[in-house]
């Protein structure tokens, strides 16, 4: 016996599943940049803020890759999210370091 339901048309997403993937990049990026402030903030001398930068940013990697392999549709935005988050450590802290 065949199935009368009829086939599903192939119609654009609604807006805000649209708008999903952008906010888990934008908050993602904001959380591995603000941690890395705090954690460089938190630290009391040079090299120990670069050691706490370092495992921030090394902990939200892993965490990005867990939920690349946990929910795949949404682990793209996650590593996106990471590397510009990256980015805006190294070029804010760059920008620390020469003033």
């Amino acid at each position: 016996m065949t199935s009368t339901h009829p086939a599903q048309s192939p119609i654009g997403h609604p807006a805000w599943k649209r708008l999903v993937p952008a906010g888990i990049v934008i908050v993602s990026a904001l959380v591995v940049a603000g941690g890395a402030k705090v954690a460089f903030e938190l630290g009391s001398t040079m090299m120990l803020s670069i050691a706490s930068v370092g495992a921030w940013m090394m902990l939200c990697l892993g965490l990005a890759y867990a939920g690349v392999r946990l929910r795949p549709g949404v682990g793209g935005a996650l590593l996106v999210g990471f590397g510009i988050g990256a980015l805006l450590v190294l070029v804010f802290g760059g920008m620390q370091m020469l003033a």
